[in-house]
């Protein structure tokens, strides 16, 4: 195997980079000290393809670790900010109205609208848990309700006491107006209405461990009582803002990796100065770009065209989902629903070059992170998923046991090994799942005119005449109708993709017309030319 056609290997790939930093940072522990890898889940919404990647992106940097330092302990951490106040309620939950009368209430004490578990947060978490269950990762969850409320926070919450006013100093520069003269690290909870969010630090005692406040500011839409006191900053009484908490749980829980997106590394920093003031020592950070839709924009809740979990895996397999989140972090990528086939057609070139790789080669390459136990470990075809959904576009049927009639006719070898069968299967179904949900309700074939049914007729004469030519030897004639229309012989083929497909770009034409066979395709071009 040529070095072009080998799979990607560990030299090349980050989460083994930073596996290495990692292991020199914990080379000077003591015997036994575990390496803390640490993500970090909101769940005053709804996991979603982000939070995938925020969980199986620093369980591939674990994996590689694990692996250069067999004798040192690992854990991932995913720590649940079930303390942090509601600020909105997401559209997708129901008895909106009934929630949001506990908009600036830690999530954690807020009913569950769902009506199923203990609270707000409790129904997300549990999401979260069925969420991660496809991608076979080893994780810890962390609340913060149970870390602050259970002490372990205490020792560090006195510590930021202490040095309140040092942390002002480094955060309220970076803050604007109002926020910059009031801000405080902490957020007690009232104790008359249960807000987190409308309370406001007025004065502190270190000594005592505790902050003078009153329940006073307005957070969206919802009011402070005008409850003034004082209160213990321990025990669960109070939680610290977010670039405190950040550093909070860093030093506290002896952080030594954490993952974020490249939009809080400003947040990063501050927390690390913060870190260094409390005597501790921050993590080392990963900073990864942001997922764009089809125009180039970030991917958000409110902006382009995201794509969730649970389109990504009725339209592609999982291992589709963990290879492109090993992809490189820091180079932004396009991700909409159009996107899916191309990386598919990734993964499949990388499953086939995996195959054929000896075991030193296939040690930490892309494929190492992402096969699961029970996952397809070979594809002894190299039939494409643009292919097989171009064939479902052409056919125009959404039955498997048609589409798959026509793949055993161009390859008989898919039902002769039992693992590619196994994930072409699949990919047909994801296909037809594809073309009923987005090709089916909008399909629109070009109509030619004059000229073009010429070149058809043309086509369709030689098609009719050679039914058993090669893909090569139709790719030829082709070529050869398109050099006596156009300048440039290959613009004929724009016009067969509208015509076929519906669609202006597509496969290799030869290939195409051989699997979905050359007596279809006449049918097709037939059915398309107008009535004299």
């Amino acid at each position: 195997m040529s070095a072009a056609d080998q799979p990607s290997l560990a030299a090349e790939l980050w989460p083994c980079e930073e596996a290495r930093r990692l292991a020199e940072r914990t080379a000077a522990y003591e015997p036994g000290r575990p390496a803390i890898i640490e993500s970090g889940f909101g769940p005053s919404g709804l996991p979603h393809l982000g939070t995938m990647g925020e969980v199986l992106r620093p369980s591939y940097v674990r994996h590689a670790y694990r692996l250069l330092d067999a004798s040192r302990p690992s854990r991932l951490v995913v720590f649940i900010d079930d303390m942090d106040g509601l600020r909105k309620v997401p559209e997708s939950v129901p008895n909106r109205e009934q929630t949001a009368a506990y908009i600036g209430q830690p999530v954690s004490r807020i009913p569950d609208p769902f009506g199923c578990c203990r609270s707000f947060s409790a129904h997300m978490v549990g999401l979260l848990i069925d969420f991660l269950k496809p991608v076979a990762v080893e994780y810890e969850l962390m609340l913060s309700s149970e870390t602050y409320a259970g002490g372990r926070f205490d020792a560090a919450l006195s510590l930021i006491l202490e040095r309140h006013r040092e942390i002002i100093d480094i955060v309220a520069p970076t803050l604007r107006g109002d926020n910059r003269t009031h801000w405080s690290p902490f957020m007690p909870i009232c104790p008359a209405c249960g807000q987190v969010n409308s309370t406001l630090v007025t004065a502190y005692h270190p000594e005592r461990r505790t902050v003078e406040f009153s329940c006073e500011r307005t957070f969206g839409g919802s009011h402070g009582c005008g409850f003034k006191g004082e209160q213990s900053v321990l025990g669960g009484k109070a939680k610290v803002q977010w670039k405190v908490d950040w550093a909070l749980r860093w030093f506290a829980l002896r952080v030594d990796y954490e993952l974020y997106g490249k939009d809080l590394i400003d947040s990063a920093r501050l927390s690390g100065q913060i870190v260094r003031l409390l005597g501790g020592v921050p993590p080392l950070g990963f900073a990864y770009e942001m997922f764009l839709d089809e125009e180039g924009r970030k991917v958000s809740k409110s902006i382009g065209r995201g794509v969730t979990v649970e389109q990504w895996l009725r339209y592609a397999p999982i291992e589709v989902l963990k290879y492109f989140l090993i992809l490189n972090p820091r180079r932004a990528r396009k991700l909409f629903l159009e996107s899916i086939p191309q990386y598919v057609d990734e993964y499949l070139e990388e499953l086939r070059k995996w195959e054929q790789a000896d075991a030193g080669h296939r040690r930490l390459s892309a494929l190492d992170f992402v096969l699961q136990p029970d996952s397809v470990k070979r594809f002894r075809t190299e039939l494409s998923y643009g292919l097989i959904m171009n064939l479902v576009s052409a056919l125009g049927t959404s039955d498997p046991e048609l589409i798959w009639s026509y793949l055993t006719h161009y390859d008989p070898g898919i039902t002769s090994d039992e693992q590619t069968r196994t994930l072409a299967g699949t990919l047909v179904n994801c296909a037809l799942n594809f073309y009923r949900d987005f090709v089916e309700p909008t399909k629109h074939r070009h109509t030619p005119d004059a000229t073009e049914r010429q070149q058809i007729d043309e086509i369709v004469n030689y098609l009719s005449h050679h039914p058993e030519a090669s893909a090569e030897e139709i790719e030829k004639q082709l070529y050869e109708v398109g050099r006596r229309y156009y300048d440039k012989p290959g613009k004929i083929f724009p016009l067969l993709y509208k015509v076929l497909l519906g669609q202006k770009q597509g496969p290799r034409l030869g290939v195409f017309i051989k699997l979905a066979t050359p007596q279809r395709i006449v049918k097709l071009l037939q059915e398309a030319q107008p009535a004299a």
